[in-house]
């Protein structure tokens, strides 16, 4: 009987393509991201996705020594997933200030990332922030470069133009919420970082034939932060086309102040749109506007 051999391209090949249909991301793969990036992942496995998130302490700083906490969504982020069709997709947003989003929307393109979304995304009266949100296929290895050559860009901005004019907000900096009562309204179980209280639901598409979820930015979240008598909320409601119009009717109805309504990424199926939010008052009334748009959302 002839023997065969298998050329280490093909083997190589071979644990790809097995490692795209366990959906996981491997334990070095992970490493090896958190090393390229900077940062420290988490892997969820619902979504078979590790995500990056990277706080910025620029974004947080909003008067004299005092900041918010980064759990108000204040920081940039990255998920990578294997995929079926490619080794690795990336989905990601930037969390930028003015002065940086043209630099870094060029390296972005450069790194051979796609640009699908930028709006403002500013909570109070200070820099003026903006997300940029990106998504591309490739290697894993060089998306994590990609991303981080963002997240160098942002860096060499900063140390050019220096810290960034802050004025005075318009709601408590030092946040204490208590997390049991929104749970109970959202229904959603809730985590608290400094104070600030954090909640998400995640919805599913395809993307690029690979099918994406809350981990890689498909999701409604909401963050509030202050105190319970007094608190800020900052958040976005993913809708398809059929039901944008019942969510946007039913946040005015609340006095929920809409602030954007844009893509994430462009080619998704079902197309899904992010209408992002703001409000201000009692904790539990904003949670309570939340869940009144989401009930209207699915009729």
């Amino acid at each position: 009987m002839p023997r065969i051999r298998i050329n280490s391209q093909i083997c190589i090949l071979i644990i790809l393509f097995t490692a795209s249909l366990s959906g996981q991301v491997p334990q070095h793969v992970r490493v090896s991201i958190d090393r390229i990036t900077g940062g420290q992942g988490a892997y969820a496995q619902d979504d078979q996705a590790y995500k990056i998130v990277l706080p910025r302490e620029a974004a947080t700083i909003v008067w004299d020594y005092q900041t918010l906490s980064p759990n108000l969504g204040l920081n940039s982020w990255a998920a990578f997933k294997p995929g079926i069709h490619n080794e690795a997709i990336l989905t990601g947003q930037l969390l930028l200030l003015d002065d940086e989003v043209d630099s870094v929307m060029s390296v972005a393109l450069q790194a051979g990332l796609e640009v699908t979304g930028l709006a403002s995304s500013s909570i109070f009266d200070g820099p003026h922030l903006d997300t940029l949100d990106v998504a591309a296929t490739g290697t894993f290895q060089d998306l994590a470069a990609g991303f981080r050559k963002c997240l160098d860009e942002i860096q060499h901005v900063r140390r050019a133009n220096g810290r960034p004019r802050a004025t005075a907000p318009d709601a408590p900096l030092d946040s204490s919420i208590d997390p049991a009562p929104l749970d109970a309204v959202l229904s959603m179980n809730g985590t608290l970082v400094n104070g600030a209280y954090r909640a998400a639901i995640g919805s599913r598409a395809l993307l690029r034939g690979e099918q994406v979820g809350r981990e890689m930015g498909m999701s409604t979240w909401i963050s509030i932060a202050g105190t319970n008598d007094h608190a800020v909320a900052h958040g976005e409601f993913s809708a398809r086309a059929d039901d944008l119009q019942r969510v946007l009717r039913a946040l005015r109805a609340k006095g929920i102040s809409v602030r954007s309504i844009r893509n994430h990424t462009v080619g998704e199926h079902p197309q899904l749109v992010f209408v992002q939010f703001r409000g201000e008052g009692p904790a539990i009334q904003l949670a309570s506007a939340v869940r009144y748009a989401l009930d209207a959302q699915v009729g």
